[in-house]
């Protein structure tokens, strides 16, 4: 007898694992959470936000400092439309003690267990939503168990925020908006649902490369999505891809280092997942003032990602020529000499003359002219007065106009230039400056004379009068 008892303990430890698997759920050792009966399930809820993907090395990356949950709402919905459970940590002063919650760090959170009938749910959850982005947060933070979503409709799947990175200030408690939508199937076995939130904003990490120690004064990403479904299958309608992210830049600028690079801190704007693609502006000091464009190849920004972004400022400069022409008192404009356009772009004119200013081409950094027909857009910024455009200003090589007959005026113009160099199109807007100066500095270029007015200038001559 004693033999047959240990050869069923010897079977029984050898069936037990096979017992465990089929099905895995109904066998555990943790006493923790009592299985629901009679239909129902004693579960928990476990809430994570997600780390970041990189669009380029397809790898997750931790977050940083206020990336994460600052508060939390979760709704679990029946087939029917009616709000099962609400789980609101954030006003029953969860979270409010919670000090990484409340510098929008905390990564993940368990509920308490609590019971529920067996059945298919839809799991919302979101965080870092107020009201501060959509009025609707009050009237899901509002709902309570029992409530009917269709009968107070409440389209829970169609709620848009408009413009959340905008929004976004984590030293004013404004963390990034996340969101997550599941469908879970509760048996009595059911011990644990888990959710991952995903962040409805995109971080840009933007590195620049040019010139050794070259400032750059003004910098913008746009192009993006005005707005943002709260989930990632729902289609966004009467979106425009218009938004423009203008970052901050220090007074003074920030500096390219000796080796001509320049990490830019990252940034949020919104996810965009339709096909437009992304435009990017960077202004610097050289030369008065260039600005370079440029448009991504990527036309989607999944929420929840990184987009690593390297600019390369490549040297082009203009070759510029100038002509300008005087009308002394009863003759026709005569043309003076002029030195011309530095390498700055800047050039001085007789106070009152007539001008003619021609793009000839586009040089490469070695000085050789490489494009000799780009397309050229001359425009006078508003608020510039005292110089004036006398013929087309759109896509010509040569712009004619006049300058006010006052010397000591300074004229910024800008000029934006578009070519294609071996296969890439470039633009850029170059800052165009024109001095006047005393019009007796200029001489004539010819000498010739005509008979009812000598074509050379007198030098100015100050003559003491007396009393008799």
């Amino acid at each position: 007898m004693n033999k047959m008892k240990q050869h069923i303990y010897k079977a029984m430890l050898w069936l037990l694992p096979w017992l465990c698997a089929v099905p895995l759920a109904s066998c555990s050792f943790d006493d923790d959470i009592d299985q629901g009966g009679d239909g129902t399930a004693t579960l928990q809820l476990s809430i994570t936000a997600r780390e970041e993907g990189d669009l380029n090395t397809r790898a997750d990356e931790v977050g940083t400092n206020g990336e994460y949950m600052h508060n939390l709402c979760v709704l679990i919905v029946d087939g029917n439309n009616v709000v099962t459970k609400k789980l609101l940590p954030n006003t029953d002063d969860e979270f409010a003690g919670n000090t990484a919650a409340q510098q929008g760090n905390l990564k993940s959170w368990v509920s308490d267990p609590f019971t529920l009938p067996e059945g298919t749910y839809t799991v919302y959850a979101f965080a870092n939503i107020d009201t501060y982005y959509d009025n609707l947060w009050g009237s899901l933070t509002g709902l309570q168990s029992g409530a009917s979503l269709t009968t107070l409709n409440v389209d829970i799947d169609n709620i848009v925020l408009e413009d959340p990175a905008a929004k976004l200030n984590f030293a004013e408690g404004k963390f990034i908006p996340m969101s997550a939508k599941q469908t879970v199937v509760v048996t009595a076995a059911t011990k644990s649902i888990s959710i991952g939130l995903d962040r409805l904003v995109s971080k840009i990490r933007m590195s620049i490369s040019g010139k050794a120690n070259t400032k750059v004064t003004a910098l913008s990403f746009g192009g993006y999505a005005d707005k943002i479904t709260l989930f990632s299958e729902k289609p966004l309608e009467g979106e425009a891809y218009s938004t423009t992210k203008t970052i901050t830049v220090p007074e003074g600028g920030w500096s390219l280092d000796n080796d001509g690079k320049l990490t830019i801190p990252d940034f949020y704007v919104n996810s965009s997942p339709a096909d437009h693609k992304f435009n990017v502006s960077v202004t610097t000091d050289e030369m008065n003032g260039i600005t370079y464009e440029a448009t991504t190849v990527r036309g989607e920004l999944p929420r929840n990602s990184i987009f690593p972004l390297t600019l390369q400022l490549n040297d082009y400069g203009l070759d510029l020529a100038a002509q300008c022409w005087v009308s002394p008192i009863g003759s026709l404009p005569v043309e003076v000499q002029i030195t011309g356009f530095d390498n700055t772009y800047q050039i001085v004119v007789p106070e009152g003359c007539q001008f003619e200013f021609t793009v000839n081409g586009v040089k490469n950094s070695g000085g050789t002219t490489t494009v000799t027909n780009p397309e050229c857009n001359w425009n006078i910024p508003e608020g510039v007065d005292g110089i004036i455009f006398e013929s087309q200003t759109t896509n010509v090589k040569t712009i004619k106009g006049h300058v006010t007959a006052s010397a000591g005026k300074t004229f910024d113009l800008s000029l934006l230039v578009t070519w294609q160099d071996n296969g890439a199109t470039y633009n850029r807007t170059y800052t165009v400056k024109v001095l006047t100066d005393d019009i007796t500095n200029f001489p004539f270029k010819s000498k010739t004379r005509t008979p009812e007015f000598g074509l050379d200038y007198l030098r100015h001559e100050m003559l003491n009068m007396f009393k008799k």
